[in-house]
């Protein structure tokens, strides 16, 4: 019998659902029945590794910069311009890999985002002056301004039931990437035997050593799926079906076969699709969400080795750093729990409003040094959790035609706020103002956050979570999936909750 050409299986791999007159059933639904196990597990160590190589690479600037410029005795000005360099790499890597991902695939945009941090991030450390270094962290940034697009390919493959959770819990790579470079900080620039004793390793290794988790994750690569959500919105059930049924057989579930998956909306407007009539307004509330919460937790993670003071043995204070980012740990597990149980919006407000309320003890001269880290405890843990849910509710805030998009744009305006708290923070103005900035930005993520809408995923709120209910419950497929196309469970402003 002859076998079908390449052709052949591209036609079958695109036809039209229900063709076969299978039942149809979307990707959330399939989602929910394979469950999480050994699968899911696997996607998640892999994108935790990009969330942990992130946080390992912000940390790092906190130090790089003030090392090379010391070892090239060049101008202080240099070391906000190495900060900066690198968040400019990440606003063009965010304006890219999004439209990349929506068009070409999430898996691609992955593989891409995780090369460029692996091998720019070597490369930083065997720059041989302060250009070479600055080109070097700019492609870092590129890299890194794609990690919302693993984070994407993972919400659309988790259980809806428990995608807050999941996301939240994700997280907590962050924390141990910054608790594993402030400790290799410690050990690679601490001069612990003083004069005449071991010389301290340097930053060239301590930013080999930062390039680790990209270079883990870009390993596990070759068994990480495209998203099946995405396949539906280009047209290619088969391989959306194809890739479903390996999961399940991964989690040793037992699924029939006689399926089809449902289509999903595909994306045509790209950036433009973000401002229509039913995303104006979610699109507005969520760009100055991701501005303002990483405006806020630079301000903190960046200038606190400048605040807590330093000696000749440990210019950085390092025990101190590792205390504060304990308030990142506990921050972690709390928003885990919370979010749940209470709604994004309602959890996105409190933690702003703690962070209000720490901040100016953190970033005030005079203040008592246990009081400062008392402080400085609670403003990177509530920090850390304004900066996650972010993450959370953007992806979730759009359909599958454009969430990539969507995501990756909100997080260059992200990246725009911690490009701009690295000149603000160092600038020669005067206290009060500085610090009346950051409470401000504060306040006015709990003012979003009281008006923002909710989102059009399956599984955006707790009560929905809880009851196994959401967007299209107690629907037909087809009438979800056209449910989604009009905006999910609210349109435009008129019609958020």
């Amino acid at each position: 019998m002859a076998r079908d050409g390449p052709s052949a299986v591209a036609n079958a791999a695109k036809r039209a659902p229900g063709s076969t007159g299978a039942p149809l059933k979307t990707v959330e639904e399939l989602s929910e029945a394979i469950g999480w196990s050994w699968y899911q597990w696997r996607l998640f160590l892999f994108v935790g590794l990009c969330v942990a190589a992130d946080s390992v690479e912000v940390n790092l600037l906190s130090f790089i910069s003030v090392e090379a410029t010391r070892d090239w005795q060049v101008e202080e000005f240099w070391e906000d311009t190495i900060a900066a360099a690198v968040f400019g790499g990440e606003v063009v890597g965010c304006a890219l890999f999004g439209l990349f991902a929506d068009r070409y695939g999430r898996l691609p945009a992955f593989l891409s985002g995780v090369a460029f941090v692996s091998a720019f991030g070597i490369a930083s450390s065997l720059s041989g002056n302060l250009a070479q270094l600055i080109v070097m962290r700019f492609g870092v940034g590129v890299g890194i301004g794609g990690f919302s697009v693993p984070f994407d390919l993972l919400a659309e493959t988790c259980p809806a039931s428990i995608r807050g959770l999941v996301l939240c819990a994700l997280w907590t790579f962050w924390t141990f990437g910054s608790v594993a470079l402030n400790v290799l900080a410690a050990y690679c620039l601490r001069d612990e035997d003083g004069p005449g004793g071991r010389d301290p390793l340097g930053w060239r290794w301590l930013t080999f050593l930062a390039a680790v988790p990209p270079v883990i994750s870009l390993c596990g690569i070759y068994v990480v799926d495209e998203s099946p959500s995405w396949l539906a919105a280009r047209g290619r059930h088969a391989e959306a079906r194809e890739i479903i049924l390996r999961a399940a057989k991964a989690n040793g579930v037992e699924m029939d076969d006689d399926f089809e998956v449902a289509p999903e909306p595909e994306n045509e407007a790209g950036v433009a699709q973000l401002f229509d009539e039913s995303n104006v307004f979610r699109t507005t509330c969520l760009w100055l969400l991701n501005f303002l919460t990483h405006f806020g937790y630079y301000g903190v993670v960046l200038f606190l080795p400048r605040i807590l003071g330093a000696s000749a043995v440990d210019p950085y204070n390092f025990d101190a750093l590792l205390l504060s980012c304990v308030g990142e740990v506990l921050g972690a597990f709390i928003a885990c729990y919370f979010v749940q149980r209470v709604t994004r919006r309602k959890l996105l407000g409190w933690s702003a409003l703690i962070l209000a309320f720490s901040m100016p003890i953190v970033l005030m001269r005079g203040v008592p040094s246990w009081a400062m880290m008392g402080a400085a405890l609670v403003a990177r843990g509530a920090a850390n959790t304004c900066s996650s849910l972010t993450w959370i509710v953007t992806p979730e805030g759009y359909n599958v035609d454009v969430r990539a998009t969507g995501h990756s744009w909100g997080n260059l305006l992200a990246r725009v706020g911690a490009l701009s708290t690295t000149y603000w923070g160092g600038a020669a103005i005067a206290e009060p103002v500085k610090v009346s900035s950051y409470v401000a930005a504060a306040a006015m993520v709990v003012a979003v956050a009281v008006h923002m809408p909710n989102g059009v995923m399956r599984g955006s709120e707790p009560s929905a979570e809880g009851r196994g209910e959401g967007e299209g419950e107690g629907e037909d497929s087809t009438a979800a999936a056209r449910k989604t196309r009009e905006g999910g469970n609210y349109g435009a402003a008129g019609g958020r909750k």
